[in-house]
Protein backbone atom coordinates (compact mmCIF):
# COMPACT_ATOMS: atom_id res chain seq x y z
CA UNK A 1 0.00 0.00 0.00
CA UNK A 2 2.97 2.55 0.62
CA UNK A 3 3.78 2.19 -2.92
CA UNK A 4 0.25 3.22 -4.28
CA UNK A 5 0.33 6.27 -2.01
CA UNK A 6 3.88 7.48 -3.27
CA UNK A 7 2.26 6.51 -7.04
CA UNK A 8 -0.81 9.02 -6.62
CA UNK A 9 1.39 11.53 -5.05
CA UNK A 10 3.80 11.66 -8.18
CA UNK A 11 0.89 12.29 -10.13
CA UNK A 12 0.08 14.81 -8.66
CA UNK A 13 3.03 16.61 -8.34
CA UNK A 14 3.65 15.75 -12.43
CA UNK A 15 0.05 17.78 -12.55
CA UNK A 16 1.23 20.61 -10.41
CA UNK A 17 4.46 20.84 -12.48
CA UNK A 18 2.72 20.97 -15.60
CA UNK A 19 0.35 24.20 -14.91
CA UNK A 20 3.19 25.64 -13.58
CA UNK A 21 5.12 25.33 -16.70
CA UNK A 22 2.01 26.15 -18.90
CA UNK A 23 1.51 29.28 -17.38
CA UNK A 24 5.59 30.10 -17.48
CA UNK A 25 5.23 29.75 -20.98
CA UNK A 26 2.26 31.83 -21.31
CA UNK A 27 3.68 34.71 -19.53
CA UNK A 28 7.07 34.31 -21.81
CA UNK A 29 5.09 33.85 -25.16
CA UNK A 30 2.81 37.35 -24.05
CA UNK A 31 6.10 38.88 -23.13
CA UNK A 32 7.58 37.84 -26.66
CA UNK A 33 4.52 39.41 -28.03
CA UNK A 34 4.48 42.45 -27.09
CA UNK A 35 8.57 42.97 -27.80
CA UNK A 36 7.70 42.10 -31.27
CA UNK A 37 4.61 44.22 -31.73
CA UNK A 38 7.13 47.13 -30.55
CA UNK A 39 9.42 46.43 -32.88
CA UNK A 40 7.24 46.03 -35.45
CA UNK A 41 5.51 49.32 -34.98
CA UNK A 42 8.72 51.32 -34.58
CA UNK A 43 10.69 49.91 -37.68
CA UNK A 44 10.80 51.46 -41.24
CA UNK A 45 9.61 49.46 -44.08
CA UNK A 46 11.90 48.43 -46.35
CA UNK A 47 10.30 50.44 -49.37
CA UNK A 48 11.03 53.45 -47.11
CA UNK A 49 14.34 52.55 -46.53
CA UNK A 50 15.42 51.67 -50.57
CA UNK A 51 14.00 54.53 -51.46
CA UNK A 52 15.83 56.82 -49.21
CA UNK A 53 18.87 55.42 -50.54
CA UNK A 54 17.87 55.51 -54.30
CA UNK A 55 17.54 59.36 -53.65
CA UNK A 56 20.63 59.47 -51.66
CA UNK A 57 22.67 57.96 -54.96
CA UNK A 58 20.76 60.07 -57.13
CA UNK A 59 21.70 63.18 -55.00
CA UNK A 60 25.35 62.21 -55.16
CA UNK A 61 24.90 61.63 -58.93
CA UNK A 62 23.16 65.24 -59.63
CA UNK A 63 26.10 66.58 -58.39
CA UNK A 64 28.54 64.97 -60.08
CA UNK A 65 26.94 65.81 -63.37
CA UNK A 66 25.25 68.65 -62.66
CA UNK A 67 22.24 67.43 -64.96
CA UNK A 68 19.57 70.34 -65.18
CA UNK A 69 16.74 68.09 -66.26
CA UNK A 70 13.75 68.43 -64.12
CA UNK A 71 11.66 65.88 -65.57
CA UNK A 72 10.19 63.00 -63.30
CA UNK A 73 11.86 59.62 -62.78
CA UNK A 74 10.72 55.72 -62.43
CA UNK A 75 13.10 53.96 -61.03
CA UNK A 76 12.11 50.22 -59.29
CA UNK A 77 8.61 50.93 -59.21
CA UNK A 78 9.28 54.47 -57.15
CA UNK A 79 8.89 58.05 -58.94
CA UNK A 80 11.02 60.18 -58.26
CA UNK A 81 10.19 64.09 -58.24
CA UNK A 82 12.93 66.84 -58.37
CA UNK A 83 12.72 70.35 -57.38
CA UNK A 84 15.40 72.63 -57.54
CA UNK A 85 15.05 76.17 -56.37
CA UNK A 86 17.36 79.06 -55.64
CA UNK A 87 17.88 79.65 -52.14
CA UNK A 88 19.60 82.92 -50.44
CA UNK A 89 23.03 82.42 -50.72
CA UNK A 90 24.14 83.84 -54.27
CA UNK A 91 25.13 80.31 -56.11
CA UNK A 92 23.67 77.78 -54.27
CA UNK A 93 20.15 75.96 -54.75
CA UNK A 94 18.49 73.80 -52.96
CA UNK A 95 17.67 70.60 -54.17
CA UNK A 96 14.62 68.14 -52.99
CA UNK A 97 14.02 64.64 -53.84
CA UNK A 98 10.69 62.82 -52.86
CA UNK A 99 10.40 59.45 -54.15
CA UNK A 100 6.57 58.56 -54.50
CA UNK A 101 5.35 54.73 -54.40
CA UNK A 102 2.47 53.40 -56.98
CA UNK A 103 -0.18 54.46 -55.04
CA UNK A 104 1.12 58.42 -54.77
CA UNK A 105 1.93 58.01 -51.13
CA UNK A 106 5.28 60.00 -50.63
CA UNK A 107 7.95 57.43 -49.01
CA UNK A 108 10.99 59.36 -48.84
CA UNK A 109 12.39 63.23 -48.82
CA UNK A 110 15.67 64.28 -49.52
CA UNK A 111 16.91 67.99 -49.42
CA UNK A 112 20.59 69.37 -49.86
CA UNK A 113 21.70 72.65 -50.51
CA UNK A 114 24.15 72.56 -54.35
CA UNK A 115 26.48 74.99 -55.67
CA UNK A 116 24.87 76.56 -59.02
CA UNK A 117 27.38 77.32 -61.61
CA UNK A 118 25.15 79.02 -63.74
CA UNK A 119 25.01 81.95 -61.89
Amino acid sequence: MGKVKNISRLKADSLLEVVIAAVLVVVIFGIAMMVYSNVLRTSRPVKQVRAAAILKSMAIRFEQQRDTLLADTAIEGLTIIRRITPSGTKGTADLQLLARGAAGDTLAVFNKVILRDDE
